[in-house]
């Protein structure tokens, strides 16, 4: 499969494994809905944790339960106490729409947006109280219903200054269908949405010389200092051009835009949020820079053409997962030996077979660059060559047999003293595993990857996790439990269990 392209057949082979239960699901669901099977409630159960997240301050976390196998008859919302050297304390359940998939806290602490993927997608609002617990709001303007599909992210963002927030969302994460949205709420007003991508600037015609085809971005972050939100591309299908080399393109030998080749294809999708939120029309909002580095996660040489790490640069698509390095929104500031993530750095994990990190810096001069020409008058501007690759853990050891494919589904900063690290969890990937898949969290701990730190889960079938300082939640659905994990700076010990 080429870089830009999407094959159909092929990429639903390669979706991890949450979203084929959820497909399942939803099939169970329409049929026990023909039944007069009663269901119990799930009260305080757990029963596929696939969304975890944390309070800002507080030691508690949030577990969504998906209920992925219909035993329950309705989903939940459950809170958590996750204090080091403590058993892991529920404060409270709330019932939920079941398949709920994405969970974001406001950096206030004051309520959550959670993302439910059933029949009917849809953000639903919890409020917090002080003591951290979360109560499903009653207010009819804190629901909103998402158009069809299954819901992969929900991000919030308050912009400096302003009352209400913005609530980025993407939906069927890592295909050629991914969409993104940028929503405003307000708890007087509720939600209203800002922009959907790819419709909003973006409609295939048959009369373009390029052909009619499909673009998609997905694993969004946001840039809370900047006001900026990134999308990276996950290819598109039935692409007729030809684009130009990555070296052409860096050189200056190609123009940009020009009718031969859509740059929009192999680029990161980049929104100024306060020029959205204050009322500028979509295409007057955002632009794109193209991605592009090597094998080994590093920059080409635009000097000399021949130079041996030009071998296998190009332009780079199908990204699995992402995590912004920020000044303000990021918990804490990565330190040695993470001091290669400053702020303005994104981590992104690519969606090929042994799932590697890259560090993508500079975004701060992608915000200017994109505002100076948005200032300028111009539309969809495609930006230069402004990012700089940095390889994190490029071609990593596998977990157990080495013909296993691996992903990462989420990355985290967690703290332990005075370090600020790097986290991750990689999980195995396979058809006819599902629930069974071994996963391994890793810490950057050291600069060379073999020496960093490596735990393998005792819980089998790993899709979430969150962290509170130095306390990690992880979930299975595997195993339908919730186990706690220990950081002391140098190890991760597991703890206790919750089921």
């Amino acid at each position: 499969m080429k870089f830009g392209r999407m094959n159909r057949s092929l990429t639903s082979l390669r979706y991890p494994f949450v979203l084929l239960a959820l497909s399942l699901s939803c099939v169970v669901s329409a049929l026990s809905g023909c039944s007069s099977a009663q269901r119990s409630a799930i009260g305080a159960n757990v029963d596929s944790p696939v969304a975890i997240a944390s309070h800002p301050t507080l030691p508690v976390s949030y577990v969504l339960n998906a209920v992925l196998g219909g035993e329950f008859d309705t989903g939940s919302l459950q809170s958590f106490e996750v204090t080091a050297g403590r058993d892991i304390r529920l404060l409270g359940t709330n019932e939920a729409p079941r398949l709920g998939t994405a969970l974001a806290v406001a950096q206030t602490g004051g309520f959550l947006v959670a993302g439910f993927s059933g029949s009917v997608a849809e953000l639903r609002v919890f409020q917090i109280d002080a003591q951290g617990r979360a109560t499903l709001s009653t207010q009819p303007s804190d629901r909103v219903i998402l158009p069809a599909g299954r819901i992969g992210e929900v991000k919030l963002f308050q912009p400096a200054g302003q009352q209400d927030w913005l609530v980025v969302v993407s939906q069927a994460d890592r295909s050629f269908e991914a969409k993104v949205f940028v929503y405003r709420y307000s708890s007087s007003k509720g939600f209203q949405k800002l922009l959907s991508a790819p419709e909003d600037f973006y409609s295939p015609s048959r009369d373009s010389p390029l052909g009619s085809y499909t673009m998609a971005w997905g694993s969004p972050i946001v840039f809370e200092s900047l006001g900026l939100m990134v999308a990276f591309p996950y290819g598109t299908l039935g692409y007729l051009g030809v684009r130009p080399s990555v070296l052409d393109w860096v050189t200056g030998k190609t123009d940009s835009p020009n009718t031969s080749a859509d740059f929009r294809i192999v680029s990161a999708m980049v929104v100024d949020l306060n020029r959205l939120s204050s009322g500028a029309t979509v295409p007057s909002a955002l632009g794109f820079v193209p991605l592009a580095f090597n094998a080994e996660g590093k920059a080409g040489n635009a000097q000399n053409v021949d130079a041996p790490e030009n071998k296998t640069v190009e332009f780079r698509t199908s990204y699995q997962s992402a995590l912004a390095i920020d000044s303000t929104g990021s918990v804490c500031q990565p330190n040695a030996p993470a001091t290669a993530l400053a702020a303005n750095t994104a981590v992104v994990t690519l969606n090929n077979r042994v799932a590697d990190l890259v560090a993508l810096g500079g975004f701060n001069t992608v915000a200017s660059e994109l505002r100076a020409r948005l200032e300028q008058g111009q539309k969809q501007p495609v930006l230069g060559n402004l990012l700089q690759p940095r390889p994190l853990y490029v071609t990593p050891s596998l977990i157990g047999s080495a013909e296993a494919d691996t992903f990462i589904p989420a990355l985290k900063l967690v703290r332990s003293a005075n370090l600020c690290t790097l986290m991750w969890l990689r999980v195995e990937r396979g058809r006819s595993i599902l629930g069974e898949e071994r996963s391994q969290f890793q810490i950057m701990t050291a600069a060379v990857g073999g020496e960093q730190t490596k735990l393998s889960s005792p819980l089998l079938g790993m899709a979430a996790f969150a962290v509170n300082g130095s306390v990690v939640l992880g979930g299975s659905f595997g195993a339908n439990q919730l186990q706690q994990f220990n950081f002391d700076g140098s190890n991760l010990q597991a703890g206790g269990l919750f089921k």
